[in-house]
């Protein structure tokens, strides 16, 4: 069994370098400059950096500096019919599950047979059809009164207060932000000059977590929400609520572990 530093080393493999020009780029779903959900490393002034291209699900600019999480899950309930890969069902926003992953909850026919338990990734979806990707169909066909759960991958929403830091996506770092329903940079381990911090008094080494598209002090939350290390102290009347985190986010691995 692979221990966590293995694990570590085995996702590090594959990542390869970011220039600094690429990090400021706000890309339309039509134009992307990265495959959607591609980890890089970028080395500057500041030390070693990985970066996560995501998606800005939310209907306003993601600022430079904010904290983005996923997208919360998505419960299909009772589908109208389906195929090894396709889902009809109703009430869907079109477009707004693209990319994301596609998890049979439940088989209504038999309980534990499959597609039960088996997971795709959506290509697409309408207000009524989820299209799976070509080559990742399902084992069986779905079908009628199925139960489905989208999981986000990249889609970015504003953190919350309560966040669990596998969820958190990271820190926006494009120097113009990421526009709605557009793709960018967000910066997920290693020391980040200027995040966006909760107003008051932060101790510097001492964990942060997520809140409102920002990071605040941890109080007495777990180190499951521990999304990375003040770098210096935050008083209550600072002018600029913002400071730099050394983010532990791609190497957070829950509870009872160290970020």
């Amino acid at each position: 069994m692979p221990d966590a530093t293995t694990d570590l080393v085995l996702k590090l493999a594959s990542i390869t370098g970011l220039g600094m020009s690429s990090i400021n780029t706000d890309d339309p779903d039509t134009n992307t400059t990265a495959r959607p959900g591609t980890l890089r490393i970028l080395v500057d002034a500041y030390g070693y950096r990985i970066l996560q291209y995501v998606k800005n699900t939310t209907a306003s600019v993601a600022a430079t500096a904010e904290l983005l999480t996923k997208v919360a899950n998505t419960a299909v309930a009772n589908i109208t019919a389906g195929s090894i890969r396709q889902a009809t069902t109703t009430g869907l926003t079109a477009n707004a599950h693209d990319g994301r992953l596609c998890y049979v909850l439940d088989n209504d026919d038999t309980a534990g047979a499959a597609p039960e338990g088996e997971t795709s990734v959506i290509k697409n979806n309408s207000a009524t059809i989820i299209d799976m990707e070509f080559d990742m169909p399902f084992s069986v066909a779905l079908a009628a009164n199925d139960d489905l759960t989208l999981i986000s991958n990249w889609q970015g929403a504003d953190a919350a207060d309560g966040d669990l830091a596998h969820n958190v996506l990271g820190v926006v770092v494009g120097n113009q932000g990421i526009s709605t329903l557009q793709f960018g940079w967000v910066q997920k381990e290693g020391y980040c000059p200027f995040v966006e911090a909760l107003s008051g008094a932060i101790t510097a080494g001492d964990p942060v977590v997520a809140d409102a598209a920002q990071v605040g002090a941890f109080g007495s939350d777990g180190q499951e929400l521990w999304v990375g290390i003040a770098l210096a102290g935050m008083s209550a009347d600072q002018a600029v609520d913002a400071l730099p985190v050394n983010l532990r986010i791609f190497t957070c691995a829950g509870p009872g572990t160290t970020p």
